[in-house]
């Protein structure tokens, strides 16, 4: 969901900011719809791969924590910025596709 447009907003619209309090401020904002959201599918969730998910991203956000702090500001700004685009075409060119297949 919303993470993205959070933190490009957050970016965008505070620039005194330094990227990780955006990153910080971000996550926050987001728990609560996100337990809401977990909560309200309890008996939809595969248990399973549900755990495997959240090994998976714990560790990664602890690598990609550990990593922020070695980055500056600017680095910082720009890696986030880069992956918007990369994960952002992917996703525009599935979509693309999506809509070639069913106007066919």
């Amino acid at each position: 969901g919303g993470l993205p447009l959070t933190m490009s907003f957050l970016t965008e619209r505070t620039r005194n900011l330094e990227h990780h309090v955006v990153q910080g401020t971000s996550v926050c904002a987001v728990i609560p719809s996100l337990l809401t959201s977990a909560v309200s599918r309890m008996t939809a969730i595969p248990w399973t791969t549900a755990g495997i998910v959240c090994v998976g991203t714990t560790l990664g956000g602890y690598l990609g924590a550990k990593l922020a702090l070695y980055l500056d500001d600017e680095q910082l700004r720009n890696l986030y910025m880069a992956s918007l685009i990369v994960f952002g075409g992917r996703s525009m060119y599935g979509a693309v596709q999506n809509l070639r297949h069913l106007f066919r």
